[in-house]
């Protein structure tokens, strides 16, 4: 090779990698902007938050070529990683992941709270359902929470639940029946007495927002178990597609971003639904259960205003909560009252379902 064709070929590789830098620094740069979009307003805004993790890890990636290269474009991928160490404190805090073994009465006084997207009990060793549900049952039953939130809780017969956890004198719950006859919905269990209760239905879907008043202390909080709308998106079929073809993964992929736009949409009218109830009611409110909805949301930034994420008082590790993306994905959330003190925020490690489930323990 001459040296006048190296000296040709080097602009065009600087220059290709400037178009592919400045390209994912716009990605990222928008996905920061996603949390302050509603997504009703501009749907397409969902997209960019869902991405934040992988178009981050992307622009360290081209960080790091660019100084390997020594090459002046090293300030495109900065620019776009700064503002990130504003919010990868929503995904991941210093220290290891509390242990599993650890009993959630080792703290001091307080409520412990834990919520779980039981996935319909559809995730267990054996792919059976009656081990899942044995599984979900022996977790609660071991970590002994006082208020319990579960959501897409499938079973045949509601009034088999009291007999599932017998140690839980007050128990509510909303189902929905599908055409198997089976029901879904979500349950709220409770050691502490319960007062009025209530849901927030959502047309066209079996989401919803499930809410009891519990008495603790001398007070009363409002509990919102919440299910908001799902991306409904197939893994599965994605990873098939990839095998099948370009053809068959673009068209896949051009249905999934649909599927994310329009449950975007759904998911901020869900969100406004709820804190208008919260502010109807008047009553200290505990948000907790499956948003379907990552930090870098409209949907995460409005249920955070004014309230403590118990995760960034007191998590550590990573704090993913949907095992099959594990550690892209935090979705299921608990948010408390900014006056009140987290204690601990746990989410252990196993495979019951395609959630993990979240425990804490808060002082109100």
């Amino acid at each position: 090779m001459t040296a006048h064709k190296a000296r040709k070929r080097i602009p065009i590789l600087s220059l290709s990698f400037r178009v592919v830098a400045t390209v994912f620094c716009v990605l990222l740069l928008l996905s920061y902007l996603s949390a302050l979009i509603d997504p009703g307003v501009f749907p397409i805004a969902g997209f960019f938050g869902l991405y934040f993790i992988p178009v981050l890890a992307f622009n360290v990636l081209l960080l790091v070529i660019a100084l390997l290269r020594w090459s002046s474009s090293a300030w495109i991928p900065v620019t776009a990683i700064l503002p990130s160490l504003f919010f990868t404190g929503f995904f991941v805090r210093s220290g290891d992941r509390n242990a599993l073994t650890e009993s959630v009465a080792s703290a001091t006084d307080g409520i412990t709270l834990m919520t779980w997207n039981v996935g319909g009990f559809r995730s267990s060793s054996d792919g059976d359902a009656g081990t899942a549900m044995d599984d979900v049952a022996g977790l609660i039953e071991t970590q002994d929470p006082d208020v319990v939130s579960l959501q897409e809780f499938r079973i045949e017969n509601p009034g088999q639940i009291r007999s599932m956890f017998p140690q839980y004198p007050y128990i509510r719950n909303h189902f929905y029946r599908l055409r198997n006859g089976d029901y879904v919905g979500n349950v709220t269990l409770s050691r502490l007495p319960i007062g009025e209760e209530g849901n927030l239905p959502f047309a066209g879907t079996t989401n919803m927002v499930l809410y009891t008043d519990v008495k603790y202390g001398d007070g009363v909080f409002r509990l919102y178990n919440v299910h908001l709308e799902s991306n409904n998106i197939s893994l599965t079929s994605l990873i098939k597609d990839v095998r099948g073809g370009y053809d068959e993964f673009s068209q896949e992929f051009v249905e999934a971003h649909e599927k994310v736009k329009k449950s975007s949409s759904r998911r901020g009218s869900q969100v406004r639904a709820l804190l208008g109830n919260i502010s109807e009611c008047g009553l200290p409110a505990v948000i907790c259960g499956d948003v379907n909805d990552t930090p870098m949301s409209y949907c995460f930034r409005t249920l955070y205003e004014g309230r403590k994420d118990t995760f960034c008082e007191a998590g550590k590790g990573f704090g993913a909560t949907y095992r099959v993306l594990w550690p892209l994905l935090r979705i299921d959330y608990v948010f408390v009252p900014e006056d009140s003190e987290v204690l601990f925020h746990r989410t252990p490690r196993v495979e019951s379902s395609d959630h993990y489930p979240v425990i804490v323990k808060v002082h109100m």
